[in-house]
This record gives structure tokens, sequence and C-alpha cells, in this order.
């Protein structure tokens, strides 16, 4: 598995504040040409993957703007790889059967490191930093899990298991619903974070129409070269 160093970042390991030190945020990825198929019909595929990036970028700078441990992207291709580390971030290669999967070995080898796991969606393009911090307060000092609901299909964009907490990622359509009935199963304690930037992540055209009227030249700005469709 290829990796590469991590500067220390502040609020990671050093950080004398308890609730900064010791989180890995993991943003799972998939292969840029995998993108975004869903938009197929108002991007051209090299625009789905540079649409792709440009949210990816967007998450991690709010991840790296946000002074919480470290960031781990896991899987993609040689892309995202170079957009990690040029962000000082580590990128490691898929770990699993798919998106859950992977996922979970993520979770396990933050733990197995001694660190919480905080997981964020790779297409927010609304995220702030403020919105990885409001994660991590609604946790109560990793004393809960926080789930972040997506508001359009019930999915889930944000997750933080405590260190050690055998909770496992089931995300995919009303996955929302299901973890919440696994923690309850389980007896773990949850609070739901509805902060404004982890509720928009942007898959279909409804979505571009929607995101448009909320922060006019989005797409523009996700996409400053984007190529002209062909008709038909």
């Amino acid at each position: 598995m290829e990796e590469q160093p991590v500067a220390p970042v502040p609020g990671g390991e050093g950080s004398s504040d308890p609730e900064l030190r010791g989180i890995i945020i993991i943003i799972p990825m998939k292969p840029l040409s995998e993108s975004k198929s869903r938009l197929s019909k108002e991007f051209s595929e090299a625009d789905r993957e540079d649409l792709a990036l440009g949210m990816l970028r967007r998450v991690i700078g709010a991840a790296k703007s946000a002074s919480i441990g470290s960031f781990w992207v896991v899987g993609g291709d040689s892309r995202v790889r170079n957009a990690t580390r040029n962000a000082g971030g580590l990128w490691l290669e898929e770990m699993g059967r798919d998106l859950n999967d992977t996922l979970n070995r993520a979770f396990d080898r933050a733990f197995a490191q001694g660190n919480a796991a905080m997981y964020l969606a790779s297409d927010l393009p609304f995220i702030k930093a403020s919105d990885v911090h409001s994660v991590l307060q609604s946790s109560r000092q990793q004393s809960n899990i926080s789930l972040a609901p997506a508001r359009r299909d019930g999915g889930t964009n944000a997750i933080l298991v405590p260190h050690g907490t055998p909770f496992r990622a089931e995300l995919g359509g009303k996955s929302f619903i299901r973890h919440l009935s696994q923690a309850a199963t389980m007896g773990i304690s949850v609070a739901i974070c509805y902060s404004p930037g982890l509720g928009f992540d942007l898959d279909t055209p409804g979505d571009l129409e929607t995101y448009e009227h909320m922060e006019p030249g989005l797409i523009k700005r996700l996409l400053p070269r984007r190529t002209p469709q062909k008709e038909g």
C-alpha cells in the first residue's frame, strides 16, 4: 500500500485541545472516470472528472482549515493521489470490496493508531471548516457517534466514530436510518448534526440547478474550463 508521510497540522496529535487531538478525517473516492455518472447528459466525461476533483478539493480545504488531526483520502486514481499529497494529506489505495468495506477498513486502521475516525463525503460543494467543527462539537468530546444526514436522499454525509467504538458504515440510499438503527441496536449514543454545508451533496441534474441558485457561479468555480456539450 502506497503512503507518504504527513506533516503535522495544528490541532493534531500535539494539540493542547483534547477535542482536536487524535482524529483522522477519512474521505473515500472512486476513480474520477467512474464519478458523477448521473450527470452524463450535462457534462462530458472529462468535465465530470474535473467536477469530482473540484469538490474533493473543497472538502480537503475544509478539513485542513478545521485543523483537526490529519486527513486521508482512500481510493481514486493518480489525479486524486496527487491532489491529496499536494494538500499535505495521506493517500491510500482502495482497501476493500466496495465503499463501505473500504471505509470500515480505514476506520479500523485509524483505531489501531489510537485515533477517532471522521468520515466526510467527497462531493460537498458548500462545506466549510465550521461544518467539520460542528460534527466534532455534536459528539460532546467524542462521547457520542455524530451523524450528518444528507438532505435529499436520506444518506449520510459525515460520521464521527470515537476511538474503539464498534460502529460500521452502511453508506448508500437511506443510510441515515440504517446508521441510527445500528446505533440503537448496539446501545450507542448518537448525536445528529445538521450543519448546512454537510447536507448538500452533488449528484443529480436537479442538484445542479438548486445549488446554482444557492451560490450563483458555483459550477463555473468548480469547473472553470468546462467543455461545451455536443447536441444530440
